[in-house]
């Protein structure tokens, strides 16, 4: 059996059990914020790993529905952003472009992660969601700052990680859904 084909739909899962996925994926997106590398303007964590590993274990409705409650929880305060951000001026500002990016990064990964089958189609996919986060968080950034300057100290700082944490999140997302 293929990874794609053992992973469940959303619609598989009992409504209590798809709440207890959002909250146990919050979870695992604020504990993926405690691994925090100060860079530039924007650290290098792993919540970008977890969003792609939660979307291709839960699919896409999921792993937007951990984004989005997480980022709920961010903005009423909660200290679940990296470095223990919280807040709505955390929420709205210069990272909001790669949180917003993480919402749609989680939308296809998931989606992406159920359609194909083999780590290295998976990793692809992963890779397109990296790049969804980086091109929205320099739009948001280039709000900030000018978008050469924010290229340079934001994006390009991200994208060994970025290659790295998509390869991890296919491997792990295979292991796991074996």
């Amino acid at each position: 059996m293929t990874a794609a084909a053992s992973r469940k739909s959303a619609a598989a899962h009992a409504p209590p059990v798809q709440a207890a996925i959002v909250v146990a994926g919050v979870v695992a997106m604020w504990g993926a914020s405690f691994v925090s590398i100060p860079i530039g303007p924007v650290p290098i964590t792993l919540q970008t790993f977890a969003v792609c590993v939660l979307a291709g274990l839960f699919g896409g409705r999921l792993g937007l529905a951990i984004v989005l409650a997480w980022l709920v929880a961010a903005a009423l305060g909660a200290p679940v952003l990296a470095n223990g951000a919280g807040g709505w001026k955390a929420v709205t500002g210069h990272t909001a472009g790669f949180l917003a990016g993480m919402a749609a990064a989680a939308w296809v990964c998931g989606e992406g992660a159920r359609r194909v089958s083999g780590w290295l189609p998976l990793t692809l996919v992963f890779l397109g969601g990296h790049a969804i986060v980086l091109v929205a968080g320099w739009a948001g950034l280039a709000g900030f700052m000018s978008p050469g300057p924010a290229f340079q100290s934001a994006i390009l700082p991200l994208l060994p990680g970025a290659a790295v944490k998509s390869l991890a999140a296919a491997l792990t997302v295979r292991l796991v859904s074996r």
